[in-house]
């Protein structure tokens, strides 16, 4: 009997020790905080214009902090529709979008840039967006705006064509109602990394009466003082949209434990004194 009590506290004595032996090592075991996520420094896009962003790539991109430094120089690239071209060396500087000046005039008047510079035209879909950031490099800019016009024209006659039948009529008669309508459209790209950052857009709309003659070029000239007497107006929405972008940024990495200063921009009345340093 003593032989079976004295076994049975050897036992127990065995089965204690793994406990009080763990139990330290739980205790001593230090927590490990993962360090927040740095801001890009570079562009994780390949020169392929079809794009070849591998899963690690894009959830790099997705979970590092944004960061915006603002004053700094600017270059506004105008992107055109691209033309089917004959001939060697087609020349674009005479294509230059018409509200492209207004534009510039716009944004030059506010502190968020630096500097504020026209770059030559490009057409649409002719280089990649590596391109345009060796582009940019050469004229030592941080960001770009890529401006882009879309204007569609029309006519069909009005209620003045009925003196059309006068014959007389045909040569001075506003038998003629034209429209101009579509969007002018801006859009903030990082050379840094390679990021479109937000694109403005603002639906633009005119209208005219006129005669028969030379049609074409009567809409030409619509188009065009349509989209200069709205230019000015899309640069404003640009720069609310700047201020916005910084205080959407300073949001996002508070709410990824950044603390690090990487939004510096120009405020506006009421804006978060957050963005700024």
């Amino acid at each position: 009997m003593k032989r079976i009590v004295l076994l049975a506290c050897v036992l127990a004595g065995c089965a204690a020790v793994p406990k009080s032996a763990s139990a330290p090592m739980a205790a001593t075991s230090p927590s490990v905080e993962a360090p927040p996520p740095r801001p890009l420094d570079h562009s994780e896009f390949s020169s392929n214009p079809n794009g070849q962003l591998s899963e690690e790539q894009l959830q790099t991109i997705l979970a590092s902090p944004i960061e915006l430094d603002l004053p700094s120089r600017v270059g506004v690239l105008p992107v055109i529709t691209a033309t089917d071209w004959r001939g060697p060396s087609p020349d674009y500087d005479d294509h230059v979008p018409a509200g492209l000046d207004a534009l510039v005039k716009g944004l030059r008047k506010d502190s968020s840039f630096s500097l504020v510079t026209e770059m030559m035209p490009i057409p649409s879909g002719a280089l990649g967006m590596e391109a345009l950031r060796e582009a940019a490099a050469r004229y030592r800019l941080r960001y770009i705006v890529l401006y882009r016009e879309v204007i569609a024209k029309n006519h069909y006659v009005n209620p003045w064509a009925w003196g059309y039948a006068t014959i007389i009529g045909a040569f001075f008669l506003p038998g003629q109602h034209q429209i101009a309508y579509g969007y002018l459209e801006a859009t903030m790209f990082d050379v840094k990394t390679g990021l479109l950052m937000f694109t403005t857009r603002r639906a633009i709309a005119a209208s005219q009466t006129a005669n028969e003659w030379h049609t074409d070029e009567k809409l030409d000239h619509l188009a065009s003082s349509t989209a200069i007497k709205f230019a000015p107006q899309l640069a404003t929405d640009f720069l609310v949209d700047v201020r916005r972008f910084a205080d959407a940024a300073v949001a996002e990495n508070k709410s990824r434990g950044v603390t690090d200063k990487l939004v510096r921009s120009p405020t506006l009345p009421g804006a978060s004194a957050d963005s700024t340093n």
